[in-house]
């Protein structure tokens, strides 16, 4: 029987220490993603990426991709609209998600706490540096 407290209180232990280094919330794993893990303060913000996928265009956040658009052009306004809906307040909202541990919470998101965001354009390799790459050279 003491064994198993102590199983028990170990865990809990574990488990505690545990949620205080882990970010909490999605705007927290998004800062999370952007900032390769390190902490740098309060200031948010969510970059949306312009990059080549699936045969043509599409904004990237974290390691998340849009769907893809026919022009670089037709990415770059879905990303704008999609970054100034972001940063749009709002209500306050019951939501739930999943963070990288795969534990699921559920919290009020306040709709007046927004992140600053803005679009980046990621430099294309030239026609001649894809033919190079594509041919192993």
């Amino acid at each position: 029987m003491r064994f198993l407290l102590a199983l028990f209180a170990g865990y809990g232990i574990y488990r505690f220490f545990g949620w205080w280094a882990a970010p909490r919330t999605p705007r927290g794993l998004l800062t999370h993603l952007n900032t390769g893990g390190e902490d740098r303060g309060t200031e948010e913000e969510v970059v949306y990426n312009i990059v080549e996928h699936d045969g043509g265009w599409a904004y990237k956040v974290g390691d998340v991709f849009s769907e893809s658009f026919p022009s670089r052009e037709e990415a770059t306004s879905a990303a704008e609209q999609a970054a100034a809906a972001h940063r749009e307040a709002g209500g306050d909202a019951f939501i739930e998600y999943q963070d990288a541990r795969g534990r699921w919470h559920q919290e009020v998101e306040a709709g007046d706490d927004r992140p600053a965001t803005h679009v980046e354009q990621v430099d294309a390799p030239s026609g001649e540096e894809q033919g190079r790459a594509q041919n192993g050279a």
